[in-house]
């Protein structure tokens, strides 16, 4: 492969290394190759999503949106997601955090469309875009990486956007009987072993509403890319509120473009086998173990 990633192939080099890594991590010292431009890395992420090599860790699902402001050409950005890391808030779930190489969280709003979202020229409205939207869920996205070597933050947008996993709630609701507006003041809460240490909003989101940020995820890869959504696709739409979980390796926070002063945090050792819990006023929580 050359010095840096060029070409469609290349793009999928780096994918497939990407998946294999996250499919079965612990091997040899993982480091991607320079990259660029951003276009570079979100080439990779959706080479990541159409890889052979996603089978591994349960095949494309869906996206997460994130790195809100981080690039000034590209405002929002959005990564895959994998079927493996959509997990249940049931029967008692836990996760291995050095399993999955997760650092921190995310109390967020997920939804599944109801219905495509086709490719076109003339950009999609909010209208538009939800009408697509079917169940609406609370959920606590898991932010982790294969790597942590790198200082450059275009490595941590190739590699899924930091996504790993996202515990999924109950469903609040349906596109059809949520105002989208309604979700844009909803009080969110993380807390931990019952302490909180985060809280936030919706406003947070790419876009500043749940809405905005499904709209960008739709002009982005449907009228810029020519892809299609397809109904069933999951997304996780951005976090309302984030803590960082003390004592995990971790990307260069400057580096992966999210201001460390923006983050709550668990210290180290006080999150182990103590329940992460993401409270959104009026709704309900969705809650995860976190061991170690």
């Amino acid at each position: 492969m050359s010095d840096h990633a060029d070409s469609g192939e290349d793009y999928e080099v780096v994918a497939t290394s990407i998946l294999r890594e996250w499919a079965n991590p612990g091997g040899e010292p993982f480091k991607l190759p320079p990259l660029e431009a951003l276009e570079d890395a979100l080439a990779v992420n959706r080479a990541m999503a159409t890889s052979s090599a996603a089978a591994g860790v349960g095949g494309h699902v869906g996206w997460k949106m994130g790195w809100k402001g981080a690039f000034a050409e590209r405002p929002t950005l959005c990564g895959p997601l994998f079927g493996k890391g959509l997990l249940k808030d049931e029967n008692g779930l836990s996760v291995s955090l050095s399993r999955l190489g997760v650092f921190s969280s995310e109390a967020e709003f997920g939804v599944f469309l109801k219905s495509e979202v086709k490719p076109r020229v003339e950009r999609y409205t909010e209208e538009e875009v939800w009408a697509c939207v079917g169940d609406i869920e609370m959920c606590i996205e898991l932010c982790g990486a294969r790597q942590y070597q790198s200082t450059d933050r275009l490595a941590y947008v190739a590699d899924a956007l930091l996504g790993c996993a996202v515990v999924r709630g109950k469903v609040i609701g349906t596109g059809e009987d949520i105002d989208p507006n309604s979700l844009l003041d909803v009080k969110v809460k993380l807390l931990c072993g019952g302490e909180q240490v985060s809280s936030g909003n919706a406003r947070n989101n790419p876009g500043d509403s749940v809405v905005a940020s499904l709209t960008a995820l739709a002009n982005e890869l449907c009228c810029e890319r020519g892809l299609t959504l397809e109904a069933g696709t999951f997304v996780s739409c951005g976090h309302c509120c984030q803590a960082s979980l003390g004592g995990r390796p971790s990307p260069n926070l400057t580096a992966a473009g999210e201001p460390k002063k923006e983050w709550g945090e668990v210290a180290a050792g006080s999150w182990e086998e103590k329940q992460l819990r993401a409270e959104f006023e009026g709704f309900g929580f969705v809650e995860v173990t976190l061991m170690k």
